[in-house]
């Protein structure tokens, strides 16, 4: 149900959104910018339980808890890029946009090195 709402309220703002854009795009994108700011805080607070309920899907397993969260992490830094990329694309900046995306890669890079490192030391183990 409440995703169904926060789909009728981004498809409510379009209209403003696409009017303001017209007129005075500083505005739609400020706009875009508070409805994303909404959405994005419902759907964590809604995403919370989910979250809790892999990591203990994960300990049941026997994951080490250090290696979720690094996948969520990385999940996380992508999820932000992506959105501000967009954002920097509804702005009109192209460049902005690949900046931010080539940031967020290294972001996720360095987000990932721990887990990457244990790979290596796994393999090196095996062949050691």
């Amino acid at each position: 149900m409440e995703l169904i709402r926060l789909i009728g309220l981004c498809v409510l703002c379009l209209l403003p959104v696409a009017v303001l854009r017209r007129s005075v795009p500083e505005q739609a994108l400020l706009l875009t910018l508070a409805i994303l700011t909404v959405v994005m805080a419902r759907c964590l607070a809604a995403a919370a339980p989910v979250l809790e309920e892999l990591r203990a899907l994960f300990d049941r397993a026997g994951v080490d808890t250090a290696h979720v969260s690094i996948l969520l992490r990385a999940l996380a830094a992508s999820l932000v890029t992506r959105l501000c990329a967009d954002l920097c694309r509804d702005g009109g900046s192209q460049a902005l946009a690949s900046t931010v995306e080539a940031a967020g890669a290294a972001a996720a890079l360095l987000i990932a090195l721990p887990l990457l490192k244990d790979v290596v030391n796994l393999l090196m183990g095996y062949f050691g």
